[in-house]
């Protein structure tokens, strides 16, 4: 069974997150409320970045993967969109003294931040990198209790695609939970009809738990301005599938 991460293949990793107009919509809204430039960590492939850079903005996108980043020039290319991209870690970053007016991490890409360090290496640099009125907005999907306290190697699926050259592929899923580190270990297991478990990508995910959220970013030396319960703006109850936070400096 070959084992790499998922962001060493953009084609499969976009079939596994197509574009959502709900997602995008806020983003781009949300944006146009500070105008003027964007910064979009973790920004893969563009799945945001093209979309928000399309509306108008002045927009660079980061990432890790500098796969991902290919793949987000190719597509901005095509599809005639000008935007900066540059690789970074999202942990620690310096871009040579740029702020800007909304900072984006979307789609739960925060919770590749793991430890202590790790949340206040990327708060202390997006502090630095925020204009006076900017905004740091990104969502966390709600911790699902009943998820975490499963079987570790019980499969679930996660969803089927259908590739270009694999043909369908169902992809599952198992999940072990670390209560001390918050941290789930999730394997996902991608098949064929001919292939069982051809590929295995490993994701380690933190939990964030909404009563911890804004400890976490008070702590980052930010203060959580607005948090809705999913990209609607629609209110965060028990039942909400995400956390929407919207953050500003201190000052």
């Amino acid at each position: 069974m070959e084992q790499n991460g998922l962001y060493d293949r953009p084609d499969l990793y976009d079939l596994m997150a197509p574009r959502d107009p709900a997602v995008e919509r806020f983003y781009v809204e949300t944006a146009h409320e500070r105008g003027g430039s964007v910064l979009d960590l973790a920004c893969g492939s563009g799945r945001l970045t093209i979309p928000l850079a399309r509306s108008g903005l002045h927009v660079t996108g980061g990432d890790l993967s500098a796969k991902m980043l290919e793949r987000a020039r190719r597509s901005a290319e095509a599809q005639a969109v000008q935007l900066d991209l540059v690789q970074l870690d999202m942990r620690h970053f310096d871009l040579k003294g740029c702020t800007f007016d909304t900072i984006i991490v979307a789609v739960n890409s925060i919770l590749h931040l793991h430890s202590p360090d790790d949340f206040s290496g990327f708060f202390q640099s997006v502090a630095r990198h925020l204009s006076p009125e900017g905004r740091l907005v990104f969502d966390a999907f709600f911790p699902n209790v009943a998820m975490l306290s499963s079987g570790p190697d019980r499969r679930q699926l996660v969803g089927a695609i259908v590739h270009d050259t694999e043909g369908k592929i169902i992809v599952e899923e198992t999940l072990r939970y670390e209560p001390l580190t918050q941290i789930s270990h999730v394997d996902w297991y991608w098949s064929t009809s001919e292939k069982k478990d051809f590929w295995k990508t490993p994701l380690q995910m933190r939990n964030i738990f909404p009563q911890e959220m804004p400890l976490l970013i008070a702590s980052g030396g930010l203060r959580l301005v607005e948090r809705f319960g999913d990209f609607d703006r629609s209110p965060l109850v028990a039942g909400s599938a995400r956390q929407v936070c919207v953050c500003a400096g201190q000052g």
